[in-house]
This record gives structure tokens, sequence and C-alpha cells, in this order.
């Protein structure tokens, strides 16, 4: 039942009409979305101990183990008051749970919240601004994806549930869950896209390789572009190239480049590192 202002009506068991609001929608967003960043934080960095929030930085100060307990804890921190919030909207929203239908629209937006950390932390931490990876070894990438996937399935799948259940009373002209999750999917893949494709008009890129590549093979890379290197990490895994042609960039894919980036700043080469050897 629609009501006038715009916002969908549903009876209890009482008899009563029962509103859907936007923040009965956010309290379970905002519970999925720490729910996902402590399991992140608990099982992966502090059970398995697969990374850090920053361990893939390089310098001193990154590999100190008080200083990853610190930005771990902070990051914690961030999630519980996510985590908070979510709790006291579901609190102002309690009476909304006696609608038909409220449990079920609880769990698909609390899929949502927990999908969108994933991705989020995808995006923007592992391949942006490279701060950490799923698993610090060489197929780093690999369980980058997994992970990746992982988010997206869990927003499908609350869009999914969410599907069959009456609309939370969206202003005229909002998007529906499912565009709205299109929407996020494009945005995350064309990021993706844009990041290993060295777009910008610098002429300087730099160059992920995989783990282990010989110094001779990363020679030859940067003959096959006609570049010149500008800087490299300790581990010999990340390159700065000059190049005359950025239309040759995209031949380092052939040479065992994992990403090609237009910008100095990919990936971790932004951290603390020692000064760009030429």
């Amino acid at each position: 039942m629609e009501t006038g202002d715009g916002k969908t009506a549903l009876t209890n068991t009482g008899g009563n009409l029962v509103h859907f609001t936007r923040a009965y929608w956010f309290a379970g967003f905002c519970i999925g979305f720490a729910l996902a960043g402590f399991f992140d934080g608990i099982l992966l960095h502090q059970v398995l101990q697969w990374h850090s929030l920053l361990s893939s930085l390089d310098g001193e100060i990154f590999q100190d183990l008080r200083f990853r307990m610190l930005t771990d804890g902070l990051f914690h921190v961030v999630m519980y008051a996510i985590g908070v919030l979510g709790l006291w909207l579901l609190w102002r929203t309690r009476a909304q749970f006696d609608a038909e239908g409220a449990g079920m629209r609880f769990w698909a937006t609390l899929l949502i919240g927990f999908g969108t950390w994933h991705l989020i932390d995808a995006v923007l931490n592992h391949w942006t601004l490279g701060l950490h990876h799923i698993r610090e070894n060489e197929n780093w990438l690999l369980w980058d994806l997994i992970f990746f996937v992982l988010g997206l399935g869990c927003v499908c799948a609350g869009v999914w549930i969410r599907r069959d259940q009456p609309p939370a009373g969206r202003r005229r002209g909002s998007l529906p869950g499912a565009a709205t999750a299109a929407l996020l999917a494009a945005f995350v893949i064309g990021t993706g896209a844009l990041a290993a494709v060295p777009f910008n008009d610098t002429k300087s890129v730099t160059v992920i390789f995989k783990q282990g590549i010989t110094p001779t093979q990363v020679a030859a890379a940067m003959q096959s572009v006609d570049g010149r290197m500008i800087w490299n990490n300790p581990d010999g895994d990340i390159w700065t190239f000059q190049l005359e042609n950025r239309a040759k960039a995209l031949k380092l894919y052939g040479h065992g480049a994992l990403l090609v980036s237009g910008s100095v700043f990919g990936m971790g080469c932004f951290s603390a590192t020692p000064a760009p050897t030429v």
C-alpha cells in the first residue's frame, strides 16, 4: 500500500501500518559493511595473518609489528563505529520488523553491505592504492580476484533477495537496487580496466611484474618498448620506465607484467622507498 509521503506501508500482525524507511535499509547496509571489515581484520589479519592494512608498502615503518598493530587497530575502530551506527539505526527502525518480509529485506541489505566492502577493498586498497593484497605471495592477484568475486556475488545475492520484496519508499527518480548494483559493477570493472592501461599524457609508466622475474627478463621487457629505467623497488618486481612512445607500453604484458599503469603512484610505489635509481 502506497501512502501520501511516497513510502511503502505494510500491515503488521496488529493491523497497523508499518513504513520501510531509508534508515532501515541503511541499518542493514552498515552492519553488513562492518561485519565484512571485521571478517577481513580478524580472520585475514590476525588469525591467518595473510596481510595487514599496510603490508604491501615499502619502508621500515610499514614492517614494524607495533605500527602494523596500530593501523589494524585504527581500522577496527572505524569498522566498529560503522557497526554502531548500523545498530543505532536498527534500534530506531525496530518497529519495521513487524512488517511482512522485513527480515528478508534486512538480510538482503546486509549482504549488499558485506559485498560492497569487498568491492571497495579490492578496487581502492588492493589495486588503486596498493596498501595490501589478500595474500602477500606470488599468487596475490588470484586471491584479490577471488575476494572481488566474493563481494560482487554478495551484492548480486542481496539484490536478488530484494527483488520480490516491496520497495522501500524511494524518492521519485531514484534508482532501484538492480540498477544501482549494475552501475556499481560497471564502475569497479571500469576502474580496474583503466588502472591496467597507461592512458595519461606522461611518458613514464609503473610496471608490476610477477614475482620471481629476473633482471634479464626485465631488461628484455624494457628493451622491447625502447624504455629507460628510472626507478625500481628493492624486491625487483615494481619498476618505473621512461618511454618515448607510450603506444608500446601494452607490449609489457607479454613480458610478465601484471599491471602497467600511467601513474607513478600505483600499487604502493608512493610509499617510503629508497631514492630512484637512474
